[in-house]
């Protein structure tokens, strides 16, 4: 055992934790049992008001833009359907909250038929440990609500982390400098001691702050130098029954000392002190916002800006898990190679493209030889977006019958002189004629006639016909 001991120290290396921390150490298996670990770093996040704080405004920072998938179109729709099924939104939230308080988050990914179907939380205190090579993580154990622990192939887990120090496998929490403690040696003495983290001063110094505040509440002394005996332990009766606000009516000779005491007075640059540092340590201009009265919207713009390299590195480093370790095993197990799929994860929502009118006339008014890019019917789709009061053409249509004929009118072209008005026969055999409006430029249909003695017409079958040839009429005419 002195024998490896002294090889570790001439390769550099140390053992902790069953970790081997340094560089150089060869293919070694460990195994780290972190859970004591995670308890202790969820303690911090929920009980520390400044901590839950920073990382959820940071977590909402990341995820508050939104996201997108762009690539090719059936993969893309593969994907989206995945997103959607699986709740791909609220597992990044909480995800991205977890790397950020704990360091980690991981996921289990669910198979059924050889595809990959959903993912599972894994809740980090139940992960009792941690299989590791000099490089990688090999597997983890989990204990379930009922007691068995389960190996878990690292393959099959989904691993969210923001940065790993050193060779260490397990990602490193925002707020670390302010969870470990520190060895202070002393030269003088020869010895090492051993600092609380700053969440242990901090919480200490407020046990503190409590105790005193206990011990030092608002006191009075009451002085009644004339009277004594019974009468004095009446009104000393009298007084611990008062209520706050209320006053001593006498008229007894009294005097009234009042005991102050600021528990804080010589703490206050301690504190602040302090308070810097878990600011600091949090990465979080908000509590600044909330704290400091000195804040100015000037600084806090410089420091939401300083802030906002920090959220698009966790969203830099989230893309690349969400696309490797969720989209490429996904497009796989469904026979898509993930390379010629190009599928990229995107934050923020796509932005859709400003349409003025000229940009509609351009692509709709184009010379008779050459087919437009846009149909009369995305036309009028666009115009309705861009707010006018455009009206459906199937409602636009109505229908007049008689005994003898029906009627298909088309409300939206109102002749302007009923002299150009003409009757064209479409169809003798079964009674079809149209009206049209003739004058400057091409014909415009009016309105479609059905004779019911010609053909057994009803309302139902004349729309029909309307709603198919209507437009190949309208080419006709146009030639």
């Amino acid at each position: 055992m002195k024998l490896l001991e002294k090889l570790l120290e001439k390769l550099g290396l140390r053992e902790a934790s069953g970790f081997f921390e340094g560089s150089g150490a060869g293919q070694v298996s460990s195994i780290s049992t972190p859970a004591n670990l995670f308890k202790r770093r969820l303690e911090c996040f929920l009980k520390d008001p400044d901590t839950y704080v920073a990382v959820m405004a940071l977590t909402a920072f990341v995820v508050g833009p939104g996201f997108h998938v762009s690539g090719r179109r059936e993969a893309v729709e593969l994907v989206n359907e995945f997103n959607r099924r699986v709740g791909m939104d609220q597992i990044l939230f909480k995800a991205i909250s977890e790397m950020l308080w704990a360091g980690n988050s991981f996921w289990l990914k669910i198979h059924e038929s050889g595809r990959l179907t959903g993912l599972r939380h894994i809740p980090l205190p139940s992960i009792t440990a941690i299989h590791r090579s000099d490089l990688e993580i090999k597997a983890i154990e989990v204990r379930s609500i009922t007691g068995e622990t389960v190996k878990l192939d690292f393959n099959d887990v989904v691993h969210f982390y923001f940065i790993k120090h050193g060779d260490e496998v397990l990602g490193s929490p925002i707020n670390r400098p302010l969870l470990e403690e520190r060895v202070v040696y002393d030269p003088d003495r020869n010895s090492a001691y051993t600092v609380p983290s700053y969440y242990d001063i901090k919480w200490s110094m407020e046990w503190a702050m409590w105790k005193v505040l206990m011990k030092y509440p608002p006191r009075h002394i009451y002085q009644f130098p004339k009277i004594g005996g019974e009468a004095q332990r009446e009104y000393a009766e009298k007084i611990k029954q008062m209520l706050p606000g209320e006053d001593i009516v006498t008229n007894q000779e009294v005097r009234v000392i009042d005991v102050k005491m600021d528990p804080r007075a010589r703490f206050d640059a301690y504190i602040e002190y302090l308070d810097n540092k878990v600011t600091i340590g949090l990465m979080n201009s908000v509590l600044r916002l909330f704290t400091k009265p000195g804040f100015t919207e000037a600084s806090a713009r410089e420091a939401n800006r300083l802030q906002g390299n920090i959220v698009s590195a966790i969203q830099r480093s989230v893309k690349r898990i969400v696309e490797n370790q969720i989209y490429d095993p996904l497009l796989r197990s469904h026979g898509i190679d993930p390379g010629e799929a190009g599928v990229r994860f995107n934050w923020g929502m796509p932005e859709k493209p400003k349409i003025t009118l000229g940009d509609v006339q351009k692509f709709y008014s184009t010379p008779p030889h050459i087919e437009p890019a846009l149909t009369r019917e995305e036309v009028r789709k666009i115009l309705k977006n861009l707010g006018f009061p455009i009206t459906d053409e199937e409602a636009s249509i109505r229908v007049a019958e008689s005994a003898r004929s029906i009627v298909i009118q088309l409300r939206g072209n109102i002749p302007g002189d009923f002299s150009s008005l003409r009757e064209v026969v479409v169809d003798r055999k079964r009674g079809i004629s149209l009206t049209m409006l003739e004058g400057s430029g091409e014909p415009a249909i009016l309105a479609a006639t059905f004779d019911k003695e010609k053909w057994p017409w009803n309302a139902e079958k004349a729309r029909t016909w309307v709603e198919e040839n209507l437009e190949l009429m309208k080419a006709a005419l146009a030639r």
